[in-house]
């Protein structure tokens, strides 16, 4: 009760009981959770009706998340200019802020173009913000006809349906991608993501040009780049989940993967990159979303089609041949016609297997 006393004043009490001076507790409960879990900072002062302090507390405080409120030190806090009213509001910003902290609610957003560039579909960021969508939790509001606009290629538009068939599993998580087909996304959008942007030439001039880069940082150089307290605890907080995506990716493989073009040339099918990508594949994982009876979009030469099936054979063995970790394959009966990709534990072809694939 005293985090509610401290939190609701009596304009907030009147809203919530409709008047009447009390509520379900149920009712509040949920009131307390839509607060708690806020889609961006702008949506969570907006609960307060201080949204127009936002673009201060970006730029100047480099405040990205409700709870970097309460570690605010009271040097950045005198820079605040506050109104009459706005003063009792922020009064119930601090004890919220600090009861986010309490509750390990302590996590950086993760904005849509982060979102977008884990499902390789950043390609929709302009169409997607000219129809409203500006946190990844507007997206659940779209119906079929509202993203018929976005004219997404074919490989696109099956990522987008994995992409928002889990969104609301995982929206409350700052999770690239819990896919392992899908990528991290590159260490520019990481950092613009942390509002870090001002450091990514001393990341380069350190070596740093992917997310996994980071892992090798010692913490000489992480001092030499000059972070503030809250700067330093976002990047520490977006190096958890730069591990944890490293752990994946050396544990199913994809840490040892060539370029998608370097791919392409390994396999001799350079030629078909332009299809490729009118199909909406950006790396080799992509084409695992092609069904057998769509390799004819590609419109391949006789040879080029017995060298890319035998590609898409080594990419699954390579990407579906083994769980992601902690989990297993359910196992499914296999028929004549099935491919690879449609068995849950493929086995490995022998090469008499190979020449009849598909």
């Amino acid at each position: 009760m005293a985090f509610a006393g401290k939190c609701f004043d009596r304009a907030d009490w009147e809203t919530i009981t409709g008047g009447t001076g009390s509520v379900a507790k149920a009712t509040f409960v949920t009131t307390v959770n839509i607060r708690n879990y806020a889609p961006s900072l702008r949506a969570w002062l907006e609960y307060w009706r201080l949204d127009e302090l936002t673009e201060f507390l970006e730029n100047e405080l480099d405040v990205i998340s409700p709870t970097d409120i309460a570690d605010l030190e009271p040097q950045a806090l005198s820079k605040l200019t506050l109104k009459t009213v706005q003063k009792c509001h922020w009064g119930k910003v601090m004890a919220h802020a600090q009861y986010l902290k309490n509750m390990s609610f302590d996590k950086p957003p993760s904005p849509l173009m982060l979102w977008l560039e884990s499902w390789r579909l950043q390609r929709l960021q302009p169409a997607l913000f000219s129809l409203g969508v500006d946190v990844k939790e507007d997206i659940v509001d779209l119906d079929p006809m509202d993203i018929a606009p976005l004219n997404m290629r074919l490989l696109e538009a099956k990522r987008w349906k994995n992409a928002t068939d889990g969104l609301l599993e995982v929206i409350r998580h700052f999770d690239f991608s819990e896919d392992r087909k899908y990528a991290v996304p590159t260490i520019s959008i990481w950092l613009e993501s942390l509002r870090l942007e001002k450091i990514r030439g001393r990341l380069e001039e350190f070596g740093a040009y992917e997310l996994a880069d980071l892992a090798d940082i010692d913490d000489r150089e992480l001092a030499s780049l000059g972070l503030t307290k809250l700067q330093m605890k976002h990047y520490k907080q977006g190096m958890l989940q730069v591990l944890a995506a490293k752990k994946a990716a050396m544990a199913d493989g994809s840490n040892d993967l060539p370029s998608f073009q370097g791919w392409i040339e390994s396999w001799r099918l350079k030629r078909l990159a332009p299809k490729m990508e009118e199909l909406g594949a950006y790396t080799q994982m992509d084409l695992l979303d092609l069904e057998p009876n769509e390799y004819q979009l590609l419109m391949m030469r006789p040879l080029e089609a017995k060298r890319f099936e035998q590609a898409m054979i080594a990419l699954e063995e390579e990407f579906l041949g083994n769980p992601p970790p902690g989990n297993t394959w359910k196992e499914e009966p296999v028929k004549k016609k099935d491919s690879a990709k449609s068995v849950a534990v493929p086995e490995k072809p022998s090469a008499a297997s190979k020449s009849h694939k598909r």
